[in-house]
């Protein structure tokens, strides 16, 4: 569902919303997590996980390498032009395996497995191929799994993509961010539309049947007119079966190098407002709908089909199809989620290799999730995969009675927003509107009782902007 015409709001308003502010891929969001969470802990949530054996997983694998620094960059990354770098955390990522898929029960079955980074294919064909080998060593892929992959158009090879044909990878999500060379320029990612094609077109001749495209809004020197002409040449041209259309996370005190985009003319929030609302109604009249927070799908894709019926999952990996009830991460800085409890591993490659090198879970911090906290991930997940807030529906899949009175200040709280035309409101229920979507961080908020904790007390932890 896309508005032609979305309302428009006031510099002013919009000034004022663009607070600081989650984007929840996890509820409790990472800075409520304890460093005191560590390895005892992480076997204790694999050994609940391996109490159900028959329940499939999702499995993410970390992959930090890059040749160069793209400035806008928000991921855990080590640059190196070295690829032989990658044989010795290869090692280790083999020994996280062994330990996770022994805690676990050996040869799990996956419904899903992503490589991320990072660049993935920094790896080379014949590490790709260890890579892989090493996996199905020690789970089973099951024969409908999506098996995806990150890639970069810009240095990722046709022998590259032919491999991961041979090897099952059926979705492919290729990084883009905007076409615009003044953009591209400025943070450092130059990219041709050819060559994004060209690898497109490539992976359809091998049988990849699912090709993602990344984009980005709110990027310096981003003009309304430039990304307008991206939306439409990605729509046309490339024609991807999915895109995610991010905000630029402006965190330059955890990634530093985001410091130099400070030269360059940013967006505002009415522009960046703007850019989004633009992706709304372009990919629309494209053939897209809009999924969740920041996802477009073509109306025959899996992903649109999952939104209606209402099992739609986000996860670490972003908005998935194939939901599973635990998820693992394996590499530096990856992070599960496993039983009720978040586990994170260090975001340190040396640490990574080493810790690993000693026969011990590279384990950092995470998170035993209370019954509060189970209940409100549920909500807040409905809010950010269903567009909606329904009791008897969370009552009916929680197991808790009466939610409309456990969270009746919350949703005196979400007024202010109803009479904005964010989301409309009943007794029982809650729609966000098309317009909503551009404040779905905001509507979740209501419901992150840690966040309004900290804010209570004067304190809390720095997010990027919600506009």
């Amino acid at each position: 569902m896309v508005s032609d015409e979305l309302p428009e709001l006031s510099a002013d308003v919009l000034g004022e919303l663009a607070v600081s502010g989650p984007r929840y891929t996890s509820y409790p969001t990472a800075p409520e997590w304890s460093d005191a969470f560590g390895e005892d802990d992480a076997r204790a949530a694999y050994a609940r996980a391996a109490a159900t054996p028959d329940e499939p997983l999702s499995v993410y694998v970390h992959l930090p390498f890059c040749e160069r620094l793209c400035l806008y960059c928000g991921c855990t990354t080590e640059i190196n032009g070295r690829h032989d770098r990658a044989d010795s955390y290869l090692d280790a990522v083999e020994r996280e395996i062994a330990l996770v898929s022994e805690a676990l029960g050996d040869r799990r079955q996956v419904a899903q497995l992503h490589w991320g980074g990072g660049t993935p294919t920094f790896l080379t064909c014949d590490r790709l191929r260890r890579l892989h080998a090493m996996l199905v060593r020690s789970f089973e892929l099951l024969p409908d799994a999506e098996v995806s992959i990150e890639v970069d158009p810009h240095v990722t090879s046709a022998e590259q993509v032919d491999t991961l044909a041979d090897l099952g990878f059926n979705r492919v999500s290729m990084g883009l961010q905007d076409l615009d060379p003044v953009v591209q320029q400025a943070v450092r990612r130059e990219q041709t539309l050819e060559e994004t094609v060209a690898l497109v077109q490539h992976c359809r001749a091998r049988g990849v049947s699912g090709l993602n495209v990344d984009l980005m809004y709110g990027l310096p020197e981003q003009t309304a007119e430039g990304f307008g002409a991206t939306l439409d040449l990605v729509a046309d041209e490339v024609r991807p079966d999915r895109l995610a259309v991010f905000g630029y996370a402006h965190v330059p005190w955890l990634k530093p190098a985001q410091k130099v985009l400070e030269k360059y003319a940013m967006p505002t929030a009415p522009e960046r407002a703007g850019l989004f609302g633009l992706a709304l109604r372009r990919l629309g009249g494209a053939g897209y709908t809009v999924v969740g927070l920041d996802h477009f799908a073509r109306d025959d894709d899996p992903m649109v089909a999952a939104l209606h019926a209402g099992s739609l999952h986000r996860n670490f990996m972003g908005y998935a199809t194939r939901p599973a009830p635990d998820m693992v991460g394996l590499g530096m800085s990856a992070i599960g989620d496993i039983a009720g409890s978040y586990i994170q591993n260090t975001r340190d490659t040396a640490a990574y290799e080493a810790t690993l090198a000693q026969g011990h879970l590279p384990v950092v911090r995470g998170l035993d999730l209370s019954a509060e906290d189970l209940l409100r991930r549920q909500v807040i997940l409905s809010l950010m995969c269903r567009m909606h807030i329904d009791w008897p529906e969370l009552e009916a899949q929680t197991g808790h009675s009466d939610l409309a009175r456990h969270f009746a200040s919350q949703w005196a709280q979400l007024a202010p927003l109803a009479e904005r035309g964010f989301c409309t409101l009943s007794d029982e229920r809650l729609d966000v509107t098309p317009l909503g979507r551009l404040f779905l961080r905001h509507l979740a908020m209501v419901f992150d009782e840690h966040l309004a904790k900290r804010r209570a007390a004067g304190e809390g932890p720095r997010f990027s902007k919600t506009i």
